[in-house]
């Protein structure tokens, strides 16, 4: 590709801003939610697991279907723009319900909130990333625009990983959390702008599918190596962030610190963009995104042996598994997107549409499964503190090694890559 086909800065700088709001919604939904609802709602361990799984596998479902439409409807209406724009009412509305429940029936209400919010959630984000993909066909272009997109959306954590507490401790848990989706409302509405000028609109071109013919880009084998092991890195990630605050409170005793852990975690993903930049365009992405989960296993492993009150131990983990989010977070987008342009049949929503799927599925079952898990192994407050370290610490670490593992005999690359010095050729 020349350098013409290159996203300018300009074009970077409008595309990041919605991956900001977007984050700060995810982030509390796959964090603070299993927490707060069984500790101030009180709801069983096994209870909430099997909600999360069920409606997060419902999530996952739907987004090949939510990728197929929009492809369809971003070609009739060239572009994808008003499709961003649709799914930004059924955000603030879901998000809203879920630390607001509306009735006394907890569990209803967070299952209803929650398939709310999913549903216009992958309206916007399946399209916004497919837009990404559209708007430059370039190999190092691609991870510029998904390490723009996570640059912001790292932005979007570190917001949602301290406003609830600091909130919450000024205005009184109801107020608190009423101002913290007050906020998340505002900074979506303002995101969202940028992507509407003329600028950020681009033909979707590709072969028209029927729906049952989503899985046919699955034909392609490093498309199908590239799932499983975003699938197994996936599910590592939602486990440990699945029990995130259970381990802070029950193992560290340090309730107080954890939106410094969180600050920690997410500035570190956020200083470490630049480097999985750099490594994936000097050498390849599969490479650095395998190193980066090598580090991750390492800090995993490490987590496993802390007791109460080794607070500063903590925090170097969660620097060095934040160091790892950048990669994770921009790096397979921007693999799918290599492998979508090779896909003359097939359209970039479909690719993402496919991704979300597998990337929600991984998370439903790491934080659906891990729950009841926890619960079986005897877990329960104060009691059987072993079972969570062990879920916390080394499921996580165990399935990166699987991961690492796998990346080690298959190729996940979506095109032919030359480099310069005494590497090239192609990755396999």
């Amino acid at each position: 590709m020349n350098k013409q086909d290159r996203p300018s800065l300009k074009m970077l700088l409008l595309y990041a801003p919605l991956g900001m709001p977007l984050a700060f919604g995810a982030l509390p939904v796959y964090l603070l939610i299993p927490h707060l609802y069984a500790t101030d709602f009180g709801m069983s361990l096994s209870l909430l697991g099997v909600i999360l799984l069920a409606v997060r596998l419902l999530d996952a479902v739907q987004d090949p279907l939510v990728g197929l439409w929009s492809d369809r409807w971003a070609e009739q209406h060239r572009g994808r723009r008003l499709l961003i724009l649709l799914g930004i009412p059924g955000m603030i509305l879901g998000f809203y319900l879920l630390f607001n429940p509306l009735t006394s029936m907890i569990w209803l209400s967070l299952s209803l909130s929650l398939i709310v919010f999913y549903i216009f959630f992958s309206v916007s984000s399946v399209n916004y990333q497919a837009l990404g993909a559209e708007l430059s066909h370039d190999y190092n272009g691609r991870t510029w625009l998904t390490t723009s997109r996570e640059a912001g959306a790292l932005i979007g954590v570190l917001l949602a990983a301290a406003l609830p507490d600091l909130l919450m401790k000024h205005f009184g848990r109801h107020h608190g959390l009423e101002i913290f989706a007050g906020i998340f409302a505002m900074l979506l509405i303002l995101a969202v702008m940028p992507l509407q000028r003329r600028s950020m609109q681009r033909p979707v071109v590709g072969e028209k599918t029927p729906w049952w013919a989503f899985f046919s880009a699955l034909r392609r084998k490093p498309l199908r190596h590239l799932l499983i092991i975003y699938t197994l890195s996936q599910s590592a990630n939602a486990v440990a962030g699945t029990l995130f605050f259970f381990f802070v409170d029950e193992i560290l005793g340090a309730h107080q610190l954890a939106p410094l852990f969180l600050l920690a975690y997410f500035l570190s993903g956020a200083l470490g963009m630049p480097l999985w930049l750099w490594l994936s365009s000097h050498f390849s992405k599969s490479l650095a995104w395998r190193l980066s989960m090598f580090i991750a296993t390492l800090a995993f492993f490490c987590a496993f042996f802390l007791r109460s009150g080794d607070v500063w131990g903590y925090a170097l983990i969660c620097v060095f598994t934040g160091l790892t989010l950048g990669a994770d977070q921009a790096l397979p987008p921007s693999l799918l997107a290599d492998h979508s342009d090779q896909d003359s049949r097939s359209r970039p929503g479909n690719y993402f549409g496919l991704l979300n799927w597998v990337g929600k599925a991984a998370t439903a079952l790491g934080a659906g499964l891990i729950l009841p898990l926890l619960q079986a192994l005897g877990y329960s407050s104060g009691k059987d503190l072993w079972a969570l370290s062990f879920c916390y610490a080394v499921i996580p670490a165990l399935t990166k090694i699987i991961a690492i593992i796998l990346m080690g005999y298959w190729s996940v690359e979506g095109r032919e890559l030359r480099f310069s010095g005494s590497i090239s050729g192609r990755v396999s």
